[in-house]
């Protein structure tokens, strides 16, 4: 069971998720140099007065991208129980869309003096949950398959 198409297309999202801890997210351009940022080293809220996590590095996007590998890992071996294979499809989107939109925001709203650009790593999450849906597309097909085999005996 472990064979089938939405294991092939969470392997996929899985991949993506892992290619966006490792791909660049930003390119900042610098008197004609190309610097490039990763999610590893983006220290949004560096400065925020709370007491516990104030001056501290926390890296959302990369806890994010971190829990939705869990979530569609997850996924993958939970074969027999399709319903709640379909709940952690879901809950594996919402990690992935709110990085993507993190980082959206904290740099398009930045005041920057050099030029900032979005790098095809930030791509990363949007085509994983692409193929995220894709795998919950055939998850149903199979419940509908069992169902329809259940009405037959």
């Amino acid at each position: 069971m472990i064979q089938r198409k939405q294991t092939i297309f969470l392997i996929l999202a899985i991949l993506l998720t892992v290619g966006y801890i490792f791909a660049p997210v930003v390119k900042v351009e610098v008197n004609q140099a190309a610097n490039y940022r990763y999610i590893t080293e983006l220290s949004f809220s560096q400065n925020v007065n709370f007491p516990i996590i104030g001056h501290y590095f926390v890296l959302w996007p990369l806890v994010a991208a971190i829990v939705a590998i869990v979530l569609n890992l997850f996924t993958i071996f939970l074969y027999n129980r399709r319903p709640l294979q379909i709940v952690l499809c879901w809950l594996s989107v919402v990690p992935l869309l709110f990085s993507f939109c993190y980082i959206y925001y904290q740099w398009s709203v930045g005041r920057s003096p050099f030029d900032q650009y979005f790098y095809f790593g930030n791509l990363c999450p949007l085509i994983a949950i692409v193929f995220i849906f894709t795998a919950m597309f055939y998850i149903r097909k199979d419940e509908e398959l069992v169902k329809s085999v259940d009405r037959l005996r």
